[in-house]
């Protein structure tokens, strides 16, 4: 029988600790890459703590949400800010099931390509969009909204793009906000930049979740 009453609460977080003791070189290892990763430099912490909280619904990770949502707020990210943060999370996580259906297509067509991922894979697309048009206008508007300027400017809403592109494994999507992200002006540190939030973000949902298996292990 489980030692815990929850598989998930808020209180797991704290039971990370407990590797301070039972893996103390990799704990180092990781608050050395949170510490890194979210120190200021072409972004700023607020911007970090923005990219972050979109992030964490990338991941979906509610230890993450909770956690960076007080630390936005705390480095003075506001609720209009963070929300619209979220939304270009939701865009980024149906961009890459959209994207992944070019393969299907091809292989629906008869296609055994030995590249999965290739320059042009928009193409396929426009079968899709044919076979349904009034889901996928659904999708462009949702896409529109969720990166047209805001309380965030479009170039900040593309760099959280970016991290989440990479917290959503998909290289269309890397391939398509990069891109967009280079268009709006981002630096290459700017980039750089977010996508370290994101390979923080991705460590620190697997350490949130471990909270459940050090108080099993307690």
């Amino acid at each position: 029988m489980s030692k815990v009453d929850h598989l998930c609460t808020a209180d797991h977080l704290a039971q990370t600790a407990r590797y301070a003791e039972w893996a103390p070189q990799a704990l180092k290892g990781f608050q050395a890459l949170a510490g890194g990763a979210f120190a200021p430099g072409a972004l700023t912490v607020r911007e970090k703590e923005i990219i972050a909280f979109g992030c964490a619904h990338a991941l979906r990770c509610p230890y993450c949400i909770d956690y960076h949502h007080k630390l936005g707020t705390e480095a003075g990210a506001t609720r209009d800010e963070l929300t619209e943060a979220l939304w270009v999370a939701i865009a980024v996580a149906a961009h890459a099931p959209l994207a992944h259906a070019s393969l299907a297509l091809r292989l629906l067509d008869g296609e055994r390509p030995a590249e999965f991922y290739t320059p042009g894979w928009q193409a396929p697309l426009a079968d899709l969009a044919a076979t349904s048009p009034a889901a996928m206008r659904g999708y462009d508007a949702l896409q529109d909204a969720a990166f047209a300027a805001g309380v965030l400017s479009a170039p900040v809403k593309t760099l959280i793009a970016v991290a989440c592109a990479h917290n959503v494994r998909c290289p269309m999507s890397i391939e398509r906000y990069v891109t967009q992200a280079l268009a709006n002006g981002s630096s290459k540190p700017a980039i750089a930049e977010a996508v370290f939030v994101a390979i923080e973000m991705a460590a620190g949902a697997c350490l949130g979740h471990s909270g459940l298996a050090a108080a099993l292990m307690a």
